[in-house]
């Protein structure tokens, strides 16, 4: 019975350890499909700009003030919608850059953020798990399994502690 459960045990911590190294190419992949969405929505403000430097605006501002203080209600909503784009991509670029820059517990961090699951949902649904190459990914990742995996036995082995201390107090 003990070789079956250091075995066990053993297992349990490298699958613990495969888990945590997907992290860092979690973080790789979602950096690509953030650059692939802000080349793509990009291109679509530069129209806007476009848009409003050929319609006489100063700005793409100036252009959707115009336009949400129009009577059409269509044109109201369009305005709305370039708004909401607007706000997508500065906030994409945000993540970009944070994501670069973001060591491992930071990207764990950002990743576990509910707002985030919509946009983690699409990059999980296409990810494909590999070993990243960076040794502080690698060594992030194996501290972070060996905390998790030792936490719960350090819980196991206080109580055995406790209860014998219980039992020679008694004695």
């Amino acid at each position: 019975m003990g070789i079956l459960t250091r075995l066990i045990d053993k297992v349990l911590f490298a699958v613990l350890f495969i888990v945590t190294l997907q992290v860092p190419v979690l973080n790789q992949q979602y950096l690509q499909y953030l650059n692939g969405y802000l080349d793509a929505t990009g291109e679509e403000i530069a129209h806007y700009a476009r848009m409003a430097n050929d319609h006489g605006y100063s700005s793409v501002d100036v252009m959707i003030e115009a336009l949400l203080n129009n009577e059409t209600a269509l044109v109201r909503d369009d305005a709305q919608h370039k708004l909401a784009v607007i706000e997508a991509y500065n906030e994409a670029q945000f993540a970009s850059q944070y994501l670069q820059q973001a060591n491992y517990f930071e990207q764990v961090g950002y990743f576990i953020q509910p707002i985030q699951y919509p946009r983690l949902q699409s990059v999980i649904n296409v990810f494909e798990p590999s070993l990243p190459l960076q040794p502080e990914s690698v060594g992030s990742a194996l501290v972070t399994a060996l905390v998790i995996y030792l936490f719960p036995w350090t819980g196991v082995a206080l109580i055995r502690r406790r209860r014998r201390a219980k039992q020679r107090h008694f004695v």
